[in-house]
């Protein structure tokens, strides 16, 4: 991967000479850079046994991602996105764990257009996948006191920053200006001042939050930054490093969970700096021979935070001071009816897995067509629809009851807080179902917590097809794992906030036998628990079923 990057004259590769010929996929190569572009190479893993069989390559489809900066999208670009979804896609288009856009069941020939459309409309793929920095995460609401302006601003100007240099996207996807093809010599003109010609070792997670609130997940991020006022009273930062919820089943030692460490406080002026400088000291110490060590977490789990600590002084030119001491965290989904800062109203949607497909799909666009509202994409796959004026309130919910679409509301707990990754079909790292069985798994546990009388539990359940853990589930308080085609690993203990990993309860379960390995848990706990404690801290605090 190092030598296809660093051979690929700034992202080129062979790109535009294989977007135009008449194969239905990219090379391995291609592929590889693909990513850097927003693409996933994928085929539909539903055929793929019977093509093998008949004797045909597999179905070659494209996943591709729209990197949205604090998940901020305007009425415009919400319905060019919608409009895609019908001509380059499947019909749906998906809300991701990092507040992004995916759209799924491309074709090649449709990924030109694709692109030159969302970019027609300021939204962009470059650096949404690939080895670089991703898509900003923040804190997503629009609050009363006026907040959230801090931390989208700031996640805008981190996404300028942090987007590659090159030129190469614009080549391939946009202008339709000739790429040097890979067997001239002269070299690309645009060179990436940050990033060198071989890129970040792997991907990188930034993500901002206020304090206490847990929406983003903050401690899985490789670089977490949280707006308080300093010891000395100035605004400012703190910092958080190294957290990251990849694993490999088969290296159980060397491959883990891990949250962020709490690096120290910078303040205000000098944030964009000090990011910059987290992200040059994980350019030059990361593993870039084991992708599967590449990650920030190894590096701070390999030499300590006090020594990663001096690497980004050393870069920053100047000492980060201790850091304040950081309220508790909470869960906040942010769902519902909420005041915002202007005297307007957003309400905050759920969309079961963060698929926009069906009756979601409809209503959405209906409203944001009739009330023309702006919109944030949440890092729990969900949307909030912002800038409703409160005579409208009313119209607004009618939309969606007249589609049957559930509102917060409406729906158990359990339900509302549930994240599942899109696993089988598309995703070529699956090893299970997620998003497909998961209706069918909260099924099982609204009926488990029912026979209980803890129907109305704020319950975080997440499912993932494979251990990388794009749902987040080892901060759940239940996180389901795939392992193999039937078979899932039970972590319990998350906590609701997000700052406490789960412990592996159970490995290789199948989904008909989770009632016996969660029941004891759930019989516990109605008879257990103390006073306001969640489920997760009550199997933190308890430890075992012995």
């Amino acid at each position: 991967m190092e030598d296809v990057k660093a051979a690929s004259r700034s992202l080129r590769g062979a790109l535009s000479q294989e977007l135009t010929d008449e194969t239905p996929a990219f090379s391995a190569d291609s592929g590889h850079l693909l990513k850097f572009h927003g693409i996933y190479q994928q085929d539909d893993r539903d055929v793929r046994r019977e093509r093998t069989r008949s004797g045909h390559e597999p179905d070659h489809i494209f996943m591709v991602r729209a990197s949205v900066p604090g998940g901020a999208l305007s009425a415009t670009q919400w319905l060019a996105i919608d409009r895609l979804a019908d001509t380059v896609a499947d019909g749906t288009f998906r809300l991701t764990s990092r507040g992004g856009i995916q759209l799924h069941f491309a074709r090649k020939e449709g990924l030109a257009p694709l692109i030159r459309s969302l970019d027609e409309h300021l939204v962009t793929t470059l650096a949404a996948c690939g080895d670089v920095v991703r898509n900003i995460v923040a804190c997503p609401a629009p609050l009363a006191d006026s907040r959230q302006k801090v931390l989208l601003d700031l996640a805008q100007r981190l996404a300028v920053r942090f987007r590659p240099r090159t030129r190469a996207y614009y080549e391939v996807w946009i202008d339709g200006e000739p790429a040097l093809s890979a067997a001239e010599a002269e070299p690309a003109t645009d060179l990436e001042p940050l990033y060198g010609t071989t890129y970040l070792p792997r991907k990188f997670k930034i993500g901002l939050a206020w304090p206490g609130d847990g929406c983003t997940d903050l401690f899985s991020h490789d670089l977490g930054l949280v707006p308080i006022t300093g010891t000395d009273g100035a605004d400012g930062f703190a910092v958080l490093v190294g957290g990251g919820l990849g694993a490999t089943h088969a290296r159980p030692d060397d491959t883990f969970p891990r949250l962020a460490d709490l690096l120290g406080w910078v303040p205000a002026e000098a944030v964009e700096d000090l990011a910059e400088a987290v992200v040059l000291a994980y350019r030059d110490l990361g593993d870039r021979e084991d992708r599967k060590r590449a990650r920030l977490k190894y590096v701070l789990e390999d030499i300590g935070v006090a020594a990663f600590r001096r690497e980004v002084e050393a870069r920053l030119g100047a000492r980060l001071a201790p850091a304040p001491a950081l309220p508790p965290w909470q869960a906040h989904d942010h769902l519902g009816w909420h005041s915002q800062d202007d005297g307007r109203w957003f309400l905050g949607v759920p969309v079961p897995s963060g698929r926009v497909t069906g009756a979601w799909r409809a209503a959405l666009a209906e409203v944001v067509e009739r009330h023309r509202t702006d919109l944030r994409v949440t890092p729990r796959q969900d949307v909030l629809l912002t800038g409703i004026d409160d005579a409208e309130r009313t119209a607004v919910e009618a939309v969606f009851r007249r589609h049957g679409v559930a509102l917060a509301g409406d729906l158990a707990p359990v339900r509302r807080l549930a994240m599942a990754c899109p696993a089988l079909p598309t995703c070529g790292q699956a090893l299970a179902e997620a998003e497909r069985v998961a209706p069918d798994v909260l099924s099982v546990m609204e009926g488990e917590l029912g026979r209980r009388g803890l129907s109305g539990l704020d319950l975080h359940v997440r499912m993932t097809g494979c251990p990388n853990g794009c749902a987040r589930p080892y901060t759940a308080e239940i996180g389901i794992v795939g392992r193999s085609k039937t078979g899932y690993d039970v972590h319990l203990g998350g906590a609701p906030g997000g700052d406490r990993l789960a412990r592996p309860a159970a490995r290789g379960v199948k989904l008909a036998d989770l009632p016996s390995v969660l029941g004891p848990w759930f019989d516990r706990f109605a008879t257990e628990r103390e006073p306001g404690e969640s489920f997760g801290d009550f199997v933190h605090r308890t430890g075992s079923l012995a």
